[in-house]
């Protein structure tokens, strides 16, 4: 054989052994590939039942305080409350007993500590006496007429309303002015 002949044998050899080293390789890189890919799922599944399990949790744990807030939450309104109601047995304690009549200034001393509780959590009483009817407040119940105030001016609250906050619970019913 030609000295060619034996150096293209020689190079087509070592070709043919790279090739086979290469395709060695890859497969062998594949085949990490493969395994990492497969570490990787699994992992990301580990993940996915984790945040699941903890999802669970914070639902029980935020149904459990909802379930509390609706059981308890009127607790701090009731306490305020309480000295008020203990004024009312003071008063009926105090009442002249002979005429059966409860005096004015417990009355008073009561509505003052109530509306007091009340305003601390928030709720606000509708006297609109001398002012302008405002229908997202007030309840015209009649119309008067009145030479001495302009029209649309609450002349009279029959009843006062409340607010909560910024809802309206119960209008105030007033008379209201015309012309």
């Amino acid at each position: 054989m030609s000295k060619k002949n034996k150096e293209d044998q020689t190079s087509k050899k070592t070709i043919d052994s790279e090739k086979s080293e290469l395709k060695d390789n890859i497969s062998e890189i594949d085949q990490e590939i493969e395994i990492s890919s497969e570490e990787v799922i699994k992992d990301l599944e580990e993940k996915v039942l984790r945040a699941q399990a903890e999802m669970q949790n914070v639902r029980r744990a935020s149904q459990n305080e909802i379930t509390k807030v609706r059981l308890y939450g009127s607790e701090i309104l009731v306490k305020d409350f309480l000295p008020s109601i203990d004024n009312l047995f003071r008063t009926l304690d105090h009442q002249d007993k002979k005429n059966n009549a409860v005096p004015a200034e417990g009355i008073s001393l009561i509505l003052r500590e109530l509306l007091a509780a009340l305003e601390k959590n928030g709720v606000f009483v509708i006297d609109p006496k001398d002012e302008e009817f405002n229908p997202e407040e007030h309840e015209a119940i009649s119309v008067a007429e009145s030479a001495d105030v302009k029209p649309n001016i609450c002349l009279e609250v029959v009843q006062k309303g409340y607010k909560f906050k910024d809802r309206i619970i119960r209008p105030a019913m007033v008379v209201v002015t015309k012309k």
